[in-house]
């Protein structure tokens, strides 16, 4: 009979995975230009956090039948309840346990937030990145979370933002310059356009046969 001991479970796949994923954006950060270094870093350091937060949400899924806390009752432990509410920062606060701090929760280009390592504090005037409650782990490239500066409109906007189509979302100047970080279900993040942003809006609604694409943004 083999032993289990010492296999690889789920968790430890996506932990490894993402500790790559950490190493390869250390590389990067040590390869930048001088020209630029201290903006570029902004992002990147915003890219890592994005890239933790996409962990702690697939690291808490693995452990609720490979669904998101949105996806789960609260009778289970989940916050189903509020994913028609405009509040962003509960989804973050259930999935405390998987983050190292509340500080990765705070882009370093947001103004308009201020880092906190006290997870009592009021979350909502540290939270930068909204969360894709439309997002499922059964599609890889649903996006999950990203900075909050999208809008349907000209300006930046805060609540659940419903996009049914994709041609008027967009990012706007607020925090990355009319761009901005998604971190997609698979763990992944990219840094895109607006363009970028509006394509992998298409997408999702495509592979949500054809439902709306949900952010709760705060």
């Amino acid at each position: 009979m083999c032993s289990q001991e010492g296999a690889f479970t789920k968790r430890d796949l996506v932990a490894f995975i993402a500790t790559v994923g950490m190493l390869a954006l250390f590389l990067l950060y040590l390869c930048l230009p001088r020209t630029g270094t201290k903006a570029r870093a902004s992002r990147i350091n915003c890219v890592s956090n994005l890239k933790q937060v996409a962990l702690g949400f697939r690291m808490w899924s693995i452990d609720h039948e490979e669904r998101f806390p949105w996806q789960v009752p609260a009778s289970e432990g989940g916050t189903k309840e509020f994913a028609t509410l405009p509040y962003a920062a509960v989804h973050f606060v259930l999935v405390s346990n998987e983050f190292n701090s509340p500080k990765i929760l705070t882009c370093p280009d947001d103004a308009n937030r201020s880092r906190t390592a006290d997870w009592q504090a009021p979350l909502h005037g540290s939270l930068s990145y909204f969360a894709g409650i439309s997002a499922h782990e059964t599609i890889p490239s649903a996006i999950l979370s990203g900075d909050r500066n999208v809008s349907t409109n000209a300006a930046m906007t805060a609540g659940l933002v419903t996009a049914d189509k994709s041609e008027n979302v967009r990012w706007t100047r607020d925090i990355h310059e009319h761009a901005g970080n998604i971190a997609f279900a698979d763990g992944s993040v990219s840094q895109t356009t607006s363009e970028m942003l509006r394509r992998a809006i298409a997408a999702n609604i495509a592979a949500l046969t054809n439902q709306s694409v949900r952010l709760s943004i705060p």
